[in-house]
């Protein structure tokens, strides 16, 4: 394995604030007095770490460890901004819960089952409190055979749906994956889930899913695993669930890696579930039967680099991989373009942005932006100086190089796709990074490369994919409305209505 050495690159050092909040992150962190005297605090700035802090949604973790550390070089003004966030975040987790909790008993005593993804649920899974994780909604995953009549009951609770779209012939139950509805007045929302991923990759059956759920506690101190036969009105009714840990282990790679990993929460959720008592050995067959082998290969490496997550024997061979570093390359890239820059300050100093103490109070009490929610496919909301990226990203080539994969037919396909899309990335954030200056603005957020997210994807599902390509989708009703009966035109129709959306973009 390679990560060691990543880990011990001294051109990580450079980026005094990111190597810091990588420090506060791994389940068994205690940062010391060494621990910051590496990071010279006198010279760090502290309103880019409040910045980083929040566009990776690690807020909860940053704040209880610098309270921990009691170091006294910290600036009160950012201890005061994190702890606002900190108790703001976790009532906003409890009301979350509460509603999550309330919906899945309306479902269920309909008869239908639910499992809860993400948001507070998965915080009790793997971090035993709510408060330890960010969440921006609810995700609630159910039967696709109960979507109309799920759809149904959200709408009585008093939800709206978002997206209007209609659902064409059957395409949309392995096109899609889910829909969005708002509460007007409560101010949630809820995504309506009928798979893990979109796109028509291998994923397992709800039935699967929910045979090996988990019970989950709202103490959030103890979860257990409820038995598949337990299908009794009475505890269903007052039971939530989410997925087993293998499982989520198989959703969270494949979710993070869908994304980018541009947010380092992400990374965080897999380190807190390496530490869980999972099946590894059993795994990699799960991996291999539903195309999550580049994903997970991808999750190990960054999670050992970036965060120093132990990697499980079983899943070593699989992490060791030139597609597994390949494709930890090209994250790192999106990670480097999505980091945001410090507020405007002036006059020389650490990573080109120091200020004055002055101007640094400002920054950390001013209100910032948020990271965008889990749905959003976009990277890039502002450029980040130093040579975090490069040191990574020259990291990953050695290692990348150095690493033999398994199967050379496949990984040579996707080995080629990959440097391609690690070049364009860099490139790109050479382009848009530039000097650190006073007053910078955030730039264009950049997509997701198309070439990126088939490369996640092993052969037989990228096939798939491009079937899926030719089927009608939700878009094109919204283009030109049919009444139900003449829903088979879409089919022919598909290819000009999809160029239609593709010119109308430019």
């Amino acid at each position: 394995m390679c990560t060691n050495s990543l880990l011990e690159l001294s051109g990580w050092k450079e980026d005094q604030e990111l190597t810091l909040l990588l420090s506060l992150l791994p389940k068994d962190a205690a940062p010391s007095s060494k621990t910051f005297a590496a990071a010279r605090p006198d010279r760090l700035d502290w309103a880019r770490l409040l910045r980083l802090a929040e566009h990776h949604r690690v807020v909860p973790l940053v704040y209880l460890q610098l309270k921990k550390a009691n170091y006294p070089l910290i600036p009160a003004e950012l201890l005061r901004s994190l702890q606002a966030q900190y108790h703001r975040n976790t009532l906003r987790m409890l009301y979350l819960q509460a509603e999550a909790e309330r919906l899945t008993r309306l479902l269920m005593a309909r008869g239908i089952r639910v499992l809860i993804l993400k948001g507070p649920a998965l915080a009790q899974q793997l971090y035993g409190d709510v408060s330890l994780r960010t969440s921006s909604d609810i995700d609630l995953l159910i039967a696709p055979n109960d979507m109309d009549d799920a759809e149904h009951w959200i709408q009585e609770a008093g939800y709206e749906s978002k997206s209007g779209a209609a659902r064409v012939l059957g395409s949309w139950k392995w096109k899609d994956h889910h829909i969005s509805f708002l509460h007007p007045h409560k101010r949630v929302e809820v995504e309506l889930h009928w798979r893990l991923h979109p796109d028509a990759g291998g994923e397992p059956s709800f039935d699967e899913l929910w045979s090996r759920r988990q019970f989950i506690e709202s103490s959030g101190v103890k979860w257990r695993v409820q038995p598949a036969s337990a299908d009794d009105r009475t505890v269903m009714t007052t039971c939530t669930y989410t997925l087993g840990r293998e499982h989520q282990f198989l959703y969270l790679s494949a979710h993070g890696a869908r994304h980018g990993w541009v947010t380092l929460r992400w990374l965080v959720d897999i380190d807190r579930l390496a530490a869980c008592a999972l099946d590894w050995e059993a795994l990699p067959l799960l991996m291999r039967r539903y195309g999550g082998l580049p994903a997970g290969g991808q999750a190990c490496t960054l999670a050992a680099a970036l965060l120093g997550t132990p990697i499980p024997e079983p899943l070593r061979p699989i992490a060791a991989t030139r597609q597994a570093h390949r494709l930890a390359l090209s994250a790192l890239a999106f990670i480097q373009v999505s980091v945001p820059v410090s507020h405007p300050v002036s006059g020389p100093g650490a990573n080109g942005t120091a200020a004055s103490k002055h101007s640094q109070n400002m920054a950390l009490t001013q209100p910032v932006e948020t990271a965008p929610s889990d749905g959003g496919a976009s990277v890039g909301s502002a450029v980040v100086g130093g040579a975090f990226g490069e040191a990574a990203l020259r990291a990953l080539s050695v290692a990348a190089g150095t690493a033999k994969d398994a199967s050379s037919a496949t990984s040579n396909t996707v080995n080629t796709a990959v440097s391609c899309i690690a070049r364009s990335t860099t490139s790109a954030a050479a382009a848009v990074s530039g000097p650190a200056v006073a007053g910078a603005t955030a730039v264009t957020p950049h997509p997701i490369s198309r070439a990126y997210l088939l490369a996640l994807k092993e052969p037989r599902y990228r096939l798939l994919y491009f079937i899926s390509r030719l089927f009608p989708s939700t878009s094109d009703p919204a283009m030109l409305p049919l009444p139900r009966k003449l829903h088979f035109l879409y089919i022919p129709l598909h290819p000009l209505l999809w160029l239609k959306r593709r010119f109308s973009k430019h």
